[in-house]
């Protein structure tokens, strides 16, 4: 009798411990995961992507070799990947007339790249309150999450305020 209440003790111990390092695991991971976002954009960093904000141009070159597509945008000569753009403090017509240390001043991402989805609530949800919320309605009802992150801005950017992420910036403020 006593070595059969000792296996069933023995088999309950065991089965409360994996049940309880599951739940511990799981919990953990998601709190990481959303920590891991924000603490990366104070870094100018953006999850899924291997550069910085302020990399050079040669580094950016040395990582990811040419881009596919340039060109000039609101913050000067971009250079566009793969499901992500980086733009540099500079203007130019092409890639050659960037200076080599000219360094990046925004990252532009799809969301499968940086591994975020949702819709603004679920956002705002999984990472807090945003620094700041902006409807453009002037004309295509563009919905925008800020969050301030020391230096720089995390800004998601959706098509109403009822779609899913649809590219998330980072950029010095």
């Amino acid at each position: 009798m006593f070595k059969k209440n000792r296996a069933f003790f023995c088999i309950g111990s065991l089965l409360f411990t994996m049940l309880l390092g599951c739940v511990h695991s799981y919990g953990t991971e998601e709190s990481v995961s959303k920590v891991d976002i924000l603490e990366k954009a104070k870094i100018g960093a953006l999850e899924g992507i291997s550069i910085e904000i302020g990399a050079s141009k040669k580094e950016v070159v040395h990582n990811f070799g040419k881009p596919i597509r340039t060109g000039n945008s609101e913050y000067g000569f971009s250079m566009y990947y793969d499901g992500f753009s980086l733009e540099f403090e500079d203007y130019a017509t092409s890639i050659d007339e960037i200076k080599e240390e000219s360094k990046v001043v925004l990252i532009n991402a799809e969301p499968k790249i940086v591994g975020i989805t949702g819709k603004p609530n679920e956002i705002s949800k999984s990472l807090g309150k945003p620094s700041r919320t902006i409807l453009d309605d002037t004309g295509d009802n563009t919905y925008i999450l800020e969050y301030e992150v020391i230096n720089y801005l995390l800004i998601f950017t959706f098509d109403t305020d009822q779609s899913p992420v649809k590219y998330i910036t980072l950029r010095i403020k």
